[in-house]
């Protein structure tokens, strides 16, 4: 029988769908599954689209989607990409907001009225992210931070992603709007599709972790690292082309990435993005903090001092 979560409701109408992708992911995705019913926003759908799993991925999410009242449960006979999983995941998403996970991934029990709230107070913004928490195996766990402005994400977004994709909610409109996700960019199809959401609104991330990311060997970011430097770097050239174009400089960062991407393990390439990522995010603080102390001088400097009077009348 299916249970009603505390404080949910039947529902025709979810404002938000979770979207889940599931491919050989019956290791962690029980666990994915109760972060997201623990979450307290209640008034959402989760979405388990299986793409041909060949472990026995399929029987959980048949059983889990009976257990549970919010969540609904599509198959395919043979895999067909991720790009083609969650364009029809947004095609059955009821929500107006898209919530993504990974199969493998935590969403902290804020997450979604947290991302929910800054939407609906920042209408011109299509889509949130936020900080996440990598942890691994071995229970070490690290924090990856990205810019949560607009201007700032689109001051570094030609070296590296505006996102993590299993943190970030976005507007269905929208994404339906400029065509979903594109599997010729596969697996990078995520940053892909970010950009070109940027060309009808702003991107944002919350300042403070509201996703848990799973670092492991088996993960898809590291199973197929190699697949995925040659796509970005096949997005990359998309970008030039059709969002903004890049200094020499910058074009040959992508090849350096590339490079890397082919010849160093996936480990090494992931752990040498995020000291790039950490030390653009300190350098953009840095910059942060500087303007903020120039404003305060130059506030100083417009006021202009007078000359204290001395009253002896009593009045």
């Amino acid at each position: 029988m299916k249970k009603y979560l505390p404080g949910q409701k039947k529902s025709l109408f979810p404002l938000v769908s979770v979207v889940i992708p599931v491919f050989n992911g019956s290791r962690y995705l029980t666990e994915t599954i109760i972060s997201v019913q623990n979450s307290s926003y209640k008034n959402i759908e989760i979405i388990l689209v299986d793409d041909g799993s060949l472990d026995h991925s399929k029987k959980l999410c048949q059983s889990l989607s009976k257990q549970y009242l919010n969540i609904k449960f599509f198959s395919f006979s043979r895999n067909t990409g991720l790009g083609r999983v969650l364009n029809f995941a947004l095609k059955m998403a009821k929500g107006k907001y898209i919530c993504r996970i990974n199969q493998d991934d935590r969403m902290l029990k804020d997450r979604i009225k947290t991302q929910l709230n800054f939407l609906r107070e920042h209408l011109d913004v299509v889509a949130v992210g936020s900080q996440i928490c990598l942890f691994f195996d071995h229970n070490k766990k690290q924090t990856v931070h990205f810019p949560t402005n607009d201007t700032a994400i689109r001051s570094v977004w030609q070296i590296v992603s505006p996102f993590s994709d299993p943190s970030v909610m976005y507007r269905k409109e929208i994404a339906l709007k400029v065509g979903g996700y594109d599997q010729n960019f596969w697996p990078a199809d995520d940053s892909q599709l970010w950009y070109r959401l940027s060309q009808h609104g702003k991107l944002a991330n919350i300042d403070k972790v509201l996703v848990e990311v799973r670092f492991h060997n088996e993960a898809a970011s590291v199973k197929y690292f190699r697949k995925l430097a040659i796509s970005t770097y096949k997005m990359h050239l998309w970008f030039a082309e059709n969002i903004e174009k890049p200094t020499i400089a910058v074009r040959l960062f992508w090849l350096l990435q590339l490079g890397a991407g082919l010849t160093l393990s996936p480990q090494l390439n992931w752990k040498i993005y995020r000291l790039i990522k950490r030390g653009l995010s300190y350098y953009y603080r840095f910059l942060l903090l500087l303007k903020s102390k120039r404003n305060k001088i130059t506030m100083l400097n417009k006021v202009n001092s007078h000359p204290i009077k001395l009253s002896f009348s009593g009045k």
